[in-house]
């Protein structure tokens, strides 16, 4: 198993039509997310006004929940729905997507190119989860936490950090303690659409 631990420090920020967009990371790490050319990547965002109007991303898909704040998204000609916090929205990057959010509110994006396997959910402390084989696992939340792997290892891990894992073979790990709940998200490898 590989692992790394991104720092906030490490993070970019840019400016949005709404607000700030921070990169956590982007997979290939070489991609360039406004040519489009990734598989995956994990970002946050604040913001300015209380309405935004989302960004097409035709042949991805998205998840969103929000870190901080109440976020309302709604579906043009499908649905609207208030997401609760850490709740996960998983949507199609087509859709015409718009949303309503307190002025506090920070949000917490995962965006899948078509045809790829992903998900992302949440963890919590005492709960044990396996991690399969050939995969990128992702783990983030706003306050430290730790986890054991299945040898008994223990990493510990600052909030606003994202631990990166790559999966060689299945290892199951267990939150130890957490001040917030675990964002988790899962990326599975399929050499074939790794250039």
């Amino acid at each position: 198993m590989k692992e790394r631990i991104i720092t906030k420090e490490e993070f970019t920020t840019t400016k949005w039509a709404g607000g700030e967009t921070t990169q956590l990371t982007i997979y290939p790490e070489d991609a360039i997310f406004s040519e489009r050319d990734f598989l995956w990547r994990i970002s946050s965002a604040t913001f300015t006004g209380t309405e935004s109007k989302f960004s097409d991303f035709s042949g991805y898909q998205r998840y969103i929940l929000p870190l901080e704040g109440t976020l309302s998204v709604a579906h043009k000609g499908l649905y609207s729905r208030e997401l609760k916090k850490f709740e996960v929205e998983y949507f199609d990057g087509s859709w015409e997507t718009s949303s309503e959010n307190s002025s506090d509110c920070r949000d917490y994006n995962f965006i899948v190119k078509n045809g790829n396997l992903a998900k992302m959910q949440i963890l919590n402390e005492g709960g044990n989860y396996l991690l399969k084989a050939s995969e990128v696992v992702t783990l983030f939340s706003t306050h430290d936490f730790m986890i054991e792997l299945a040898g008994g290892e223990k990493r510990e891990i600052e909030g606003f950090s994202l631990l990166v894992l790559e999966i060689e073979q299945e290892e199951k790990i267990k939150i130890k303690s957490s001040g917030a709940p675990i964002i988790l998200t899962e990326f599975s490898i399929d050499n074939k659409k790794i250039k």
